[in-house]
């Protein structure tokens, strides 16, 4: 019986303690006044006490300071003093010190843990912790032009980044901190755990304050469910601001790994939503760099900050009722593409238009530019002649059947397969070898790749071992695809990808003309250990951060971006000087675009022919307008045309 009432006593205790420090704290407070009823109980026959609550309040001085204990008289009073005294260094120097800095260690590490709410509005937030994490921050913190005029529009004075993980320490912390570089800030960049899922979590990050919400996709071995867990996220948000104020619904910019999916995330998310097709814009840039060498440093430039010139939507409603021709030296310094046009609550590219194409108030015009104040045109422009020529661009000269080596296996095959195979004046032949399972490749090339004009072959292999390299006589091949695994850890995947490429190239000399080499890395740290010679290099991660953060700044830039990069629609190409009387005199780029643009061609820069200090290739997009090159037919003109495929 005793027993279990004594159990019943520790479980009741055990309940109220581990509610919290409050209740530890109010428990050490109610020992405490019992201990000093105690041994004021203890000491009121002494006669030393006018009262009981005398001797109460002795027994609390007793307790709370040990210097009392030399003013007691007699030896029982002394004793009782003494064992308070005691008891006083145990309650108040022990067990309260003890709980108030756990209290306050808790609360700090809570602090440091990102659970409490941000009291934001206007600003970013960028939900799970993904390898494209890092540099969608470091994008929106780069982004100085478009960041200063996201807030001029919206009034505010700082940008604020918010980034939930689901679980935040200070080894993430200084994890992005690092991969952020020098325009990282605490006072800019808030991390919070939490997961997309959870209401109370999206309240945490202020979700319906946001300027726009930011959904990458995870990469590696947990792309399988990427596209799952982002549709499961847009279902909690659209419940999330449905619950709370349908009419603030903030912007949401989601990477989609898989297209087909994409009429079921639209119909998972009410507000306005876009989406960014990665496997759908990685194959399509790897495909555009296969058939055309070189193309990969035009993208560098377009799609990096910090690497050249950059894509700008602007409005100019003074040039509302001109024709689209009257305009091609309204911008001294930039390269205007097109028109980005509102039609039918839709936002619609019209790149590289013919001349004819009257411009709207409200039409936002499409400019390459160094940074956004060359994109201002001057206040006393007049409109002259049209430079333009007549008809269709002649499509480039492209060889009609293409061998291709893919070494290593992702999620972009398939879909680089079926881009590939969407071009029907060419043919291409595939050899895929991997240490992937060949059973795995075929399920899922046959779940989604249907060929009609594309060839397969499938080896599997480990292309990390000279010997079977050799063996698949990779110089005889006109291109050669290294792929970024994605079925192991991304630094792995590119610490293969960096080993095949050492010995491809003493299989394949650097200095070779035939084949091109590509190489994909999914880490942007590891191009500084990756020997690049001629080989060109793509990393997918880097250019789908800078995609989603301009789109989240600028939202129509997404349809510009689909327009310019994908399978239809506008092509960019190299295109020889020999075919624009070009050839043997000095021009300069003023020239270089009336040529262009005699053929229905917009002309984006150059590429001069082992020109550079290196004997590389020099890729100039949106080159100064005070330089003048003597051309030969070797160096070739970047340019934007709607020929066809």
């Amino acid at each position: 019986m005793f027993a279990s009432l004594l159990h019943r006593v520790q479980f009741l205790v055990e309940r109220f303690l581990v509610r919290g420090p409050l209740f530890r704290l109010l428990f050490i407070v109610a020992t405490v006044v019992s201990v000093s009823i105690v041994g004021g109980l203890a000491v009121v026959g002494t006669g030393e006490f006018e009262s009981t609550g005398a001797a109460i309040w002795w027994a609390f001085l007793r307790l709370s300071d040990p210097g009392y204990l030399g003013d007691d008289q007699g030896l029982y009073v002394r004793a009782v003093s003494t064992v308070l005294t005691v008891a006083g260094y145990v309650l108040f120097l022990g067990a309260m010190v003890a709980i108030m800095t756990q209290w306050l260690n808790a609360a700090l590490r809570r602090l440091e843990n990102g659970l409490t709410p941000i009291a934001d509005r206007d600003h970013f937030v960028v939900m799970g912790w993904t390898t494209r994490t890092p540099n969608i921050v470091q994008e929106l913190l780069e982004s100085g032009d478009r960041v200063r005029m996201f807030l001029r529009l919206r009034r505010t004075r700082a940008l604020r980044v918010v980034v939930m993980a689901e679980e935040v320490d200070a080894a993430l912390q200084q994890d992005l901190r690092e991969r952020v570089g020098p325009v990282f800030s605490s006072s800019n960049v808030i991390l919070r755990s939490g997961s997309s899922l959870r209401t109370d979590h999206l309240l945490r990050v202020a979700a319906l304050d946001a300027a726009a919400v930011l959904l990458p996709a995870a990469v590696g071995p947990a792309a399988t469910v990427a596209d799952t867990h982002m549709i499961k996220a847009l279902l909690s948000l659209n419940g999330f601001i449905q619950q709370h104020d349908p009419s603030r619904a903030p912007l949401v910019v989601a990477e989609l790994l898989d297209t087909r999916k994409a009429i079921t995330a639209r119909r998972a998310y009410a507000g306005p939503l876009e989406l960014i097709a990665s496997n759908h814009v990685v194959s399509s840039l790897i495909c555009q760099t296969i058939r055309h060498p070189g193309l990969s440093h035009v993208y560098a430039s377009l799609l990096s900050h910090g690497e050249g010139s950059e894509i700008y939507a602007r409005e100019c409603p003074q040039f509302a009722g001109m024709r689209f021709g009257d305009l091609p030296d309204a911008f001294p310094e930039a390269v205007l593409l097109g028109v980005v046009r509102r039609d039918a609550g839709c936002d619609r590219s019209l790149l590289n238009p013919s001349d004819d194409l009257v411009l709207d108030e409200h039409d936002r015009l499409v400019l390459i530019a160094e940074q956004y104040t060359e994109t201002t045109p001057p206040a006393d422009y007049r409109p002259r002649h049209s430079d333009r020529g007549h008809g269709v661009p002649q499509a480039p000269d492209l060889a009609a059947t293409r061998r291709i080596l893919v070494l290593g296996w992702n999620h972009h095959v398939p879909a680089l397969m079926t881009e590939l195979d969407s071009y029907q004046a060419e043919r291409f032949e595939i050899v895929v070898a991997s240490v992937f399972p060949l059973d795995k490749r075929l399920r899922q090339i046959d779940s989604e790749v249907v060929l009609d004009r594309v060839s397969v072959q499938h080896l599997e292999i480990d292309y990390t071992i000279p010997g079977q390299l050799k063996r698949l006589a990779p110089g005889e091949f006109d291109n050669i695809v290294l792929v970024a695994n994605d079925w192991i850890e991304s630094e792995e995947a590119d610490a293969r990808t960096i080993l095949g490429h050492l010995l491809l190239r003493e299989i394949v000399p650097d200095d070779s003309e035939c084949p091109s080499v590509l190489v994909e890395l999914s880490e942007p740290s590891n191009l500084s250990l990756f020997q690049r010679g001629r080989s060109e290099v793509i990393i997918p991660p880097m250019i789908l951060s800078h995609i989603m953060a301009q789109v989240a700044l600028r939202r129509e830039l997404r349809v510009v971006f689909d327009d310019m990069f994908g399978p239809e629609g506008t092509e960019i190409f190299f295109r020889s000087t020999d075919n624009y009387d070009l050839c043997g005199r000095e021009v300069d780029f003023a020239e270089i675009r009336r040529a262009a643009a005699r053929h229905n061609e917009t002309a984006l820069g150059l590429r001069l022919r082992r020109r550079s200090s290196s004997g590389d290739d020099e890729v100039l997009i949106n080159p100064p307008r005070d330089r003048k090159w003597t051309l030969d037919p070797r160096d070739a003109l970047v340019v934007l045309a709607n020929c066809g495929s």
